[in-house]
Parts: C-alpha cells; sequence; structure tokens
C-alpha cells in the first residue's frame, strides 16, 4: 500500500483548522481573522478557503469578504447527528416540553439566512405540521426565524432583511422591513419569537433562545401548533416550558450535567 502523500496530509489538516475555526466562531469572519487563529500564510489560507468553498463546506456570507459555515458541511453534519445516539439528550428535553405542552416542539439553527431544523419531536395530534430534521424555513416569517433576527447585531440584521424580497406566504406576513424591524425590537425584548399564521395559515408558534456560556444565541426552542388550540395570547403558558427546556439545551451544548 502506498503511503501517505505528507503534503496532502497537511493540507487536509490545515483545512479541518480552518473549518473548526470558522463553525466555532458564532458570526461570518474574514481571512486575515482565520490567518490570525490558524498561523498559517495569508495565500494558503485564501486558497484553502477557496477549496473548501467550492466544495460547499464553507460559503460566503452577506458581506462577500467574510466567510461562514457552507451547507455541505451542515448537511454532513445532521446526518452525522442522525447516525448517532448524540440527539438522544436532547430529543429528551424536546419530548418533556410536548408533555408539558402538548404540541410539537422543534429545535432549530441559523444557517446564513435560512432556518434549519436540527430535531422535531411531534405532539400526539392528528392535526400537526410534519417537517423533518434538515428542513429549511424562511426566517422573516416563522417564530425562530425572527428571533435569530431579533438577537442579532443591529448591522447584521439589517443586512439578512434587505438580502432579498421578503416573501409573501399568508395574508400575515410581514413583507414590510420597517413593520419587521419595529416587531423584532419588541421581540428582543421578551425573547419570545412568534409567528402568528405568518408562515402557514392556521399555525401559529412561540419560540425562545438556546444561549451558550457568553450569552450568545446558538439556537432556538419553538412549540408550534393550530391557531384553534396553540393560544399566543395566552403565551406564556408555553413560555415557561420553553425557558426550562432552553436553559436545559444550553447545559447540554456546553457538556454540563443537570438536564
Amino acid at each position: 500500500m502506498a503511503a501517505p502523500n505528507s503534503a496532502a496530509t497537511s493540507i487536509l489538516a490545515r483545512g479541518i483548522e480552518i473549518l473548526s475555526f470558522v463553525s466555532q466562531a458564532g458570526q461570518p469572519v474574514s481571512v486575515p481573522e482565520i490567518v490570525k487563529v490558524v498561523n498559517m500564510p495569508k495565500p494558503t489560507v485564501h486558497r484553502i478557503c477557496g477549496v473548501l468553498e467550492r466544495m460547499g463546506l464553507l460559503s460566503r456570507d452577506l458581506e462577500p469578504k467574510r466567510l461562514t459555515v457552507g451547507p455541505a458541511l451542515t448537511a454532513m453534519s445532521l446526518t452525522a447527528l442522525r447516525a448517532t445516539t448524540a440527539m438522544a439528550p436532547y430529543r429528551s428535553i424536546l419530548r418533556r416540553v410536548v408533555d408539558e405542552v402538548h404540541e410539537t416542539c422543534t429545535l432549530t439553527i441559523l444557517e446564513f439566512d435560512e432556518l434549519v431544523f436540527l430535531d422535531r419531536v411531534e405532539s400526539a395530534s392528528p392535526l400537526r405540521l410534519q417537517l423533518f430534521a434538515g428542513s429549511r424555513v424562511p426566517l422573516h416569517c416563522t417564530s425562530a426565524g425572527k428571533l435569530f433576527l431579533a438577537m442579532l447585531p443591529p448591522a447584521r440584521r439589517f443586512r439578512l432583511i434587505r438580502a432579498r424580497p421578503l416573501t409573501r406566504y399568508t395574508e400575515n406576513t410581514i413583507t414590510d422591513p420597517y413593520r419587521l424591524e419595529q416587531e423584532l425590537e419588541e421581540i428582543r425584548r421578551e425573547r419570545l419569537g412568534r409567528d402568528s399564521e405568518e408562515f402557514i395559515e392556521g399555525l401559529v408558534a412561540l419560540a425562545t433562545p438556546v444561549l451558550d456560556s457568553r450569552g450568545r444565541m446558538v439556537a432556538a426552542v419553538s412549540v408550534n401548533g393550530p391557531a384553534a388550540r396553540l393560544n399566543l395570547d395566552r403565551k406564556e403558558r408555553y413560555a415557561d416550558s420553553l425557558r426550562r427546556a432552553a436553559t436545559s439545551l444550553g447545559q447540554l451544548l456546553e457538556g454540563k450535567t443537570g438536564t
């Protein structure tokens, strides 16, 4: 068997180091920022990032000079999670919420300008929306999506809202950027995202942020159900369960016990 090519091994290791940094940065990063952390020559980082971008492992942010996790890397991560028992503790927390409020509970993450479903536990009700891990939905008209937007730094939120037209999905969808900004300010204060039949007619949802030890939003946990059952005017009934779940999920993400 041929001996491993040392140059190829070195490039692979450097690529993994770059991917590790970008995925843990918590926000899009520039090549100079990568250079400082990985301690590689700038031309080398440019070359490797170009390869990773063509493979879909990295992608350009709204600011062309900044890089973030690409769709291929997210897909690989989700596949790996579903193929192991790693999601079992997360799923048990979501199931606890379903047992308490009797509605479907979902764990989502932000990828670029879309919401990605990480896991989902359905309620026992026959009247529900079927979505699966890996499904993608828009930000501007979903409870978790609006929550992610609300928690972003204002400049990044401004760019995301105006990066593309705000598609109308129902009569309740907010398509005016200024009006959406106003609602996001209220959501940021309450730390409760809401979808009042804005994405799918007849479906409402409520979401709360999952924070890491530095207070950064890394995921969202939400409940959704038919408007006839899930009354957003009584949102605190669901918010307490969501907040307890968010705390447990945050501890789990930090590798702590007591969930």
